[in-house]
């Protein structure tokens, strides 16, 4: 804070004080003028409404009978009974006796007579005169008036009434029959209310002139001795914005004193003796003593600005460790710590000094090597780091390997400024991560254009999703024996506007990335049952439909709520859809929670079928514990196992393992006439491939079942024409 804020503040607190003052006196000054004078109109009006009913009691041919409240107030004006004419008219005697009482009130006065036809009260007699000293022009108090619907009703009237333009302070007196009915009204007054409250303007007045006056003082005043007396503080807010800048101050003012400026001082003194030490802390790795996030991005942003500047390069290697999470999990992050600590001392005698080593996260570093660099000399050095990273850390707790991978940006080629530098950095290890073993690997202008189509396919995939652009092909799953259509898989297809037709295996792993595989789930799982129930409406017996499920939409809390709902929704029977899952429901789950969701499932009604079989790694754990009712194999064991002895084995023993099981068989990727027959001799339940028909639109199913089956009952046997191997 400034010490030109500082002096206002303090002007502030003191001007506040004294207005706190003035206000407080003036205040209850005020406040007693204003008590008293609101009394004395109160007094006044009560007065004046008195005489006025005492002068109509007493000053006319006829009776009326005034009524009071407990505080001797009058609230209506009763006519007698036997009253010989009716008394509200127009007459010589109102208008004396409505001059009498103005006079005798210091205000106005009027009489009001009700009218049935108009419900208004007609002002018959007034003290008011026209501008020209005339007779006052007629005045009817109606709806809107302040007073009127007390008097309407009956009850009196005191407050401020609007006559001309101005208010009034005025008690209004209702007039009524004998038997309570409204027939008229008094109207007294004491006066315009502003004229009342003339002694308060004028009280305001005169303390807001006296306030300004003392508070123009007490600033000139106050502001010349604050500036006297803070002057020590300008001094070493100078000093303090020094140390802020990182410039550092030998000597500190006024450290001799022995008040709050001294007591200032003395602190400015101590942040100057630990200014280095907080830089220490703010810029350095707390695990490691290595440069810090904040730290690296500092150098980074002078490495790229020097290599601007000189025309120099640089290199960036970004480094981290392949699942160095289990090392915590496993031993826990005080070993991991251990760890860390070690790669940071095998890096800095790899890279030298000259190198700038930050640890910005967990397990990743990333060195910014001397501006004379180039990208050979950048890959020996990721060389030797891969090689000496490699070996195991020695702990109390054993040997531990880690394994590290590597991407290495050049500077200026790849990037020109930080948050590109570090993103190309990452993109060129993550490429390297998704290889085998330690790797390390060059950004090139490709890896950015993966990602980049990896964020088109997103985005298109989103807006495919929204406007139907999806579609499902289904293909047939075929009985070896006698070509029998026993059951159909849904397969999802895009023929993309902008992209021609995309490929499952570009989209779906996207959409498992991103989590779109939920909303992709969905859609299939309602178009898969809606055609199913089409076709039984049709009468075509296609004994089932499968849908592949995807293990982050088998995991949610409510997939089973939402089989059934669908289920109920299309009127398709339990049983007529087949859920396939892959082993990768198990990966990050617990064998119970699994169990739990098929068994929810199972409850249902619905098939359940384990897909892929073989390609994990644990398949034969689940089969005999998990309630499946079909095993499909994964194509890779069928293939060319009609020519491979040792393969035919194999797929005969996982066909028999089924068959013990109790479990159905379904052979996935049959391309060829010998793979057919195969499938056939060992009595497979059920057959698909490109063999007897790709996936194909709903509307060409049944034709192209029908010509299978027709081809094979020609042939009298599996047909050995379509040799060409696609995938479905």
């Amino acid at each position: 804070m400034g010490l030109h804020t500082l002096v206002f503040r303090i002007s502030s607190i003191l001007v506040i004080l004294v207005l706190c003052s003035i206000g407080l006196v003036s205040g209850l000054s005020y406040f007693e003028l204003s008590r008293t004078t609101k009394e004395n109109a109160s007094i006044r009006i009560d007065r004046a409404a008195r005489s006025a009913v005492a002068i109509l009691c007493f000053g006319t041919d006829f009776v009326f009978h005034p009524e009071f409240d407990s505080n001797n107030n009058p609230v209506s004006l009763r006519i007698a009974a036997d009253a010989t004419r009716f008394p509200l008219q127009p007459s010589d005697q109102f208008n004396q006796l409505v001059t009498a009482i103005g006079r005798t009130n210091q205000g106005a006065a009027n009489l009001f007579k009700w009218s049935e036809e108009t419900a208004t009260f007609d002002r018959f007699a007034t003290t008011f005169k026209a501008p020209d000293g005339g007779p006052a022009p007629a005045f009817s108090l109606g709806e809107g008036h302040p007073a009127y619907a007390s008097l309407a009703a009956g009850h009196p009237y005191i407050g401020n009434v609007p006559v001309q333009g101005r208010l009034r302070l005025a008690y209004l007196t209702p007039i009524l029959t004998a038997d309570g009915k409204v027939a008229g009204a008094v109207a007294v007054d004491v006066g315009w209310v502003d004229d009342l409250t003339h002694a308060e303007n004028r009280l305001k007045t005169r303390i807001l002139s006296a306030a300004i006056v003392i508070l123009t003082a007490v600033i000139l005043i106050g502001g010349l001795l604050l500036r006297f007396e803070l002057l020590p503080l300008r001094q070493l807010a100078g000093v303090a914005n020094d140390l802020a800048g990182g410039t550092k101050t030998k000597n500190i003012p006024h450290t001799e004193r022995r008040d709050e400026i001294g007591d200032l001082a003395h602190g400015l003194e101590k942040v100057t003796d630990l200014q280095d030490k907080l830089h220490k802390l703010a810029y350095t790795d707390p695990v490691t003593t290595a440069g810090n996030r904040a730290q690296y991005f500092s150098d980074l942003r002078k490495a790229l600005l020097r290599a601007k500047q000189n025309r120099a390069s640089a290199s960036l290697i970004h480094l981290d460790f392949n699942g160095f999470a289990k090392v915590n999990d496993t031993f826990g992050q005080q070993v991991g710590n251990r760890i860390l600590l070690q790669a940071y001392a095998r890096l800095a005698n790899i890279f030298g000094p000259r190198a700038q080593i930050a640890r910005i996260s967990a397990d990743d570093f990333c060195i910014l090597l001397p501006f004379d660099s180039q990208g050979a000399i950048a890959e020996d050095y990721a060389i030797k780091a891969l090689e000496l990273l490699s070996s195991p850390f020695h702990l109390e707790e054993g040997e531990i390997r880690v394994e590290p991978s590597i991407g290495i940006a050049l500077l200026p080629r790849d990037a020109e400024d930080v948050e590109t530098a570090h993103r190309v950095a990452g993109l060129a290890l993550r490429a390297a991560k998704k290889k085998e073993g330690p790797r390390y690997e060059f950004f090139a202008p490709p890896l950015n254009e993966r990602i980049q189509k990896e964020m088109l396919t997103e985005t298109l995939l989103r807006a495919a999703l929204k406007t139907d652009q999806l579609l499902l092909h289904y293909q047939p799953q075929i009985r070896p024996v006698d070509g029998r259509l026993v059951g159909v898989e849904a397969l999802i297809r895009w023929p993309s506007e902008k992209r021609g037709f995309i490929p499952p295996g570009e989209f779906i792993p996207i959409a498992e990335k991103t989590g779109l595989v939920l909303e992709l789930g969905q859609y299939v799982l309602e178009a898969a049952c809606k055609q199913a129930a089409a076709w039984r409406q049709e009468g075509f017996d296609f004994r089932q439909v499968s849908v592949n499920v995807s293990p982050l939409q088998f995991r949610q809390p409510s997939f089973a709520d939402t089989v059934r709902n669908v289920l109920d929704t299309y009127g398709l029977p339990p049983h007529v859809l087949c859920l396939e899952v892959t082993e990768n429901v198990f990966f990050d789950t617990s064998e119970v929670t699994v169990l739990d969701i098929l068994s929810d499932l199972q409850q249902i009604g619905v098939q359940l079928s384990l897909d892929d079989f073989g390609s994990g790694y644990s398949s034969l754990i689940y089969l005999h514990r998990l309630p499946f009712q079909e095993l499909k194999i994964d194509r890779a064991f069928l293939t060319k196992a009609d020519e491979n002895p040792q393969k035919r084995q194999l797929f005969e023993a996982i066909v028999g393992l089924s068959r013990s099981l109790g479990l159905r068989v379904i052979a996935e990727g049959a391309e060829t006439a010998g793979e057919y027959a195969l499938t056939a001799a060992l009595g497979c339940d059920g057959l698909q491939g490109f063999y007897c028909s790709p996936a194909v639109p709903a509307g060409e199913l049944r034709d192209r079942v029908s010509a299978f089956q027709k081809t094979l009952a020609d042939s009298g046997k599996p047909l050995s024409g379509i040799s060409e191997r696609k995938r479905a």
